[in-house]
């Protein structure tokens, strides 16, 4: 099962920052999640709100601020608001990227720059399912992951966004290598019949340990956390079953 660090390793550094993503190479870790928006100017930048209020010094709409202006924003530990290109930058070539869409208006700059990027390793997700459409059809490198919930927990599921079976039908529809389901309510048979299609399971965001072990168990094949480091460690080495059954 891989691991994925939530926003970088947000546990330790402010989230979607180049020292959060950075600390991810040096563990040696699968791979991030971030999360992609549109600066005033239209430069795609990593942020997880619509507003700079939460992480970092500044107050208002993320759509006030330019992406220079965000840049001289602090995010705490010396840190600030990266252009999407600057984390790509770091990531290419070391860890696979979970580009997860936040502002549909992003998708068409998102897709100009990963097209030029052929070293990255990468797929796309998110709540939007027309922005992942979109993307899946610009270019035709792209992957992508529709973001789900199990049938059990859809009362915490934006409105309108499909459940599970019907991710698996949009992923099935465009290509996409697998979904991006809350762990919540996550069964073995929901791995099951994702599996069964062809597709990967992506469950997030899992920060206790016995849940991890829990859905290693499952067979899922990729959790996104907080602190990859510590469940990494919390994880059992599973290994293959020998040909005899011993």
């Amino acid at each position: 099962m891989r691991i994925y660090a939530h926003r970088g390793v947000s546990a330790h550094w402010p989230e979607n920052t180049l020292a959060a993503f950075a600390a991810v190479v040096d563990l040696g870790l699968e791979g991030i999640e971030l999360d992609v928006r549109l600066s005033r100017d239209g430069v795609p930048v990593v942020i997880h709100d619509s507003t700079v209020d939460r992480t970092t010094n500044g107050t208002g709409p993320l759509t006030d601020f330019t992406a220079t202006q965000l840049g001289l924003l602090d995010a705490g530990a010396g840190q600030h608001v990266p252009t999407l290109a600057q984390v790509l930058e770091l990531a290419s070539g070391k860890v696979r990227v979970n580009l997860e869409i936040k502002d549909p208006d992003a998708v068409a700059a998102l897709v100009a720059l990963v097209a030029g990027m052929p070293e990255l390793d990468f797929f796309i997700s998110g709540s939007h399912w027309p922005a992942l459409a979109a993307a899946a059809g610009a270019h035709p490198g792209i992957r992508i992951y529709p973001l789900t919930f199990v049938e059990a927990v859809q009362a915490l599921a934006p409105a309108g966004l499909g459940a599970l079976g019907a991710a698996v039908e949009f992923a099935l529809a465009h290509k996409g290598n697998g979904v991006s389901v809350c762990e919540q309510g996550l069964e073995q048979a929901d791995v099951d019949a994702v599996h069964a299609a062809g597709l990967e399971v992506w469950a997030w965001t899992v920060n206790d340990v016995t849940r991890a072990r829990e859905l290693q168990q499952l067979g899922v094949d990729a959790i996104c956390t907080d602190d990859p480091l510590l469940v990494r460690n919390g994880l059992p080495v599973l290994l293959p079953s020998s040909p005899l059954g011993r």
